[in-house]
């Protein structure tokens, strides 16, 4: 394990993370300013790495169909059905004109890029509002995600630690050459326990069943999350996505968890939990 590295990892998630935690667990606008940030700012960052397949996703573009799809999600989730279909006919039309690389890689990477980032981790702010739905207290959805943001780093860093120390099996190398099967399956276990532990010390609107199903779901469907952010990366052969946050790389490879738990999470509270 890399000392300094880990170090560095430490301090700025010291520094960020309580202010993650605040405007996730305020809710409202704040965390509409959180998503809304991290899904464009991602979104650049994906075009940049399509720029080193050849392909040439529409920036502007792309990032008024995130800010409507976000606010659609924030406001009127009936709002998502023209976003989608207006942000699919601009982008068609502008590669029309646009005579720059391949119309059918440029096309795909703009509407994959833009929905991936804008849905999957808006669905974030449809965690948060569920008490409106459900009449539960607003600030329990907080508490919620809280727990969501926390178990992750849990998971990430049992399985980066552990993994370092114990790893002998390799996960996916052709992938994830540094990831292994240990250190994997320590994640997966310490995330079930930290969702435990908040049912035990915080969470009382939720079962101890349900809330270590929700870590169970961050420890695996989480880790795969950053696994398809790492298959991104290896085929642009790109390391880091950017080098926006010290130690930690760029937006995507810090919120690659969440872009996959966070949907997970939501599909399992209303189909399963309430």
């Amino acid at each position: 394990m890399n000392f300094k590295s880990f170090a560095i990892r430490t301090a700025v998630a010291l520094a960020l993370g309580p202010l993650v935690l605040f405007l996730t667990w305020k809710g409202g606008y704040f965390l509409f300013a959180l998503v809304l940030i991290v899904s464009t700012v991602s979104y650049w960052e994906f075009v940049h790495l399509a720029y080193k397949k050849n392909a040439f996703p529409q920036l502007f573009a792309g990032e008024i169909m995130i800010t409507g799809a976000v606010l659609a999600l924030f406001c009127s989730k009936a709002a998502l059905i023209p976003v989608v279909l207006g942000g699919t006919i601009l982008t068609l039309f502008v590669e029309l004109y646009r005579k720059k690389g391949s119309p059918l890689l440029n096309s795909s990477a703009t509407l994959f890029g833009a929905f991936y980032f804008s849905l999957l981790f808006g669905s974030l702010l449809l965690i948060r509002e569920l008490p409106l739905i459900y009449d539960f207290e607003y600030a329990e959805a907080g508490e919620w995600l809280v727990m969501l943001i926390v178990v992750t780093w849990v998971c990430d860093t049992a399985a980066y630690v552990l993994g370092s120390y114990f790893g002998r099996h390799k996960l996916i190398p052709r992938i994830s050459p540094n990831k292994s099967l240990e250190g994997t399956i320590a994640g997966f276990l310490c995330a079930i326990l930290a969702a435990y532990a908040f049912h035990m010390l915080f969470i009382d609107h939720l079962s101890s069943l349900d809330c270590m199903a929700i870590g169970a779901i961050i420890g695996s469907f989480g880790q795969y999350g950053d696994l398809f952010e790492s298959m991104l990366k290896r085929d642009a052969n790109v390391k880091d996505t950017s080098h926006l946050i010290p130690g930690h790389g760029g937006m995507m490879d810090r919120f690659d968890s969440l872009m996959i738990s966070g949907p997970m999470m939501y599909l399992y509270l209303i189909y399963v939990a309430f």
